[in-house]
């Protein structure tokens, strides 16, 4: 047992142990790959999927921030190089989700602006062709001899 008495009260191991773990036998983090949503007709739902998503981003970046704050202070402490790390994947994370917060907020945009009275628009173009000097005829008022 250690004479890490905080350790103990937590149910944690001391970083004297952990500090003396190989690394090999750290988990390996894997991307996880999820297949595309898919397109909904109903706009207003997918607005509110989308607020729904920038929501959970933002919220996210906040306990984030605060807790890259924490464990900063935590590997000051321990001057360990694996509390270092820690930070160094926690920060890169953190940026991550910021890039995917502003990805939302510019789908978002994008969302309101495709809105079903746009795309009903009709526009009729009304082609007149024809020659310089049957151009002319018509601005003098003469009638076509053809």
């Amino acid at each position: 047992m250690s004479k890490d008495i905080i350790a103990a009260n937590l149910g944690l191991r001391p970083l004297s142990e952990i500090e003396d773990e190989p690394i090999e036998n750290l988990p390996i983090e894997k991307e996880v790959h999820l297949p595309a949503p898919v397109a909904n007709n109903d706009n207003e739902e997918h607005l509110r999927d989308v607020e729904l998503a920038r929501e959970n981003v933002k919220n996210i970046i906040e306990l984030g921030d605060e807790a890259v704050k924490e464990m900063v202070e935590i590997a000051k402490q321990s001057e360990s190089p694996r509390a270092f790390e820690v930070v160094s994947t926690l920060m890169k994370t953190l940026l991550d989700a910021n890039k995917d917060y502003v990805d939302i907020s510019t789908k978002k945009k994008f969302a309101k602006e495709e809105s079903p009275e746009k795309a009903e628009t009709n526009i009729t173009n009304n082609n007149l062709i024809v020659s310089t000097a049957d151009l002319l005829k018509m601005i003098k008022g003469e009638k076509d001899d053809t």
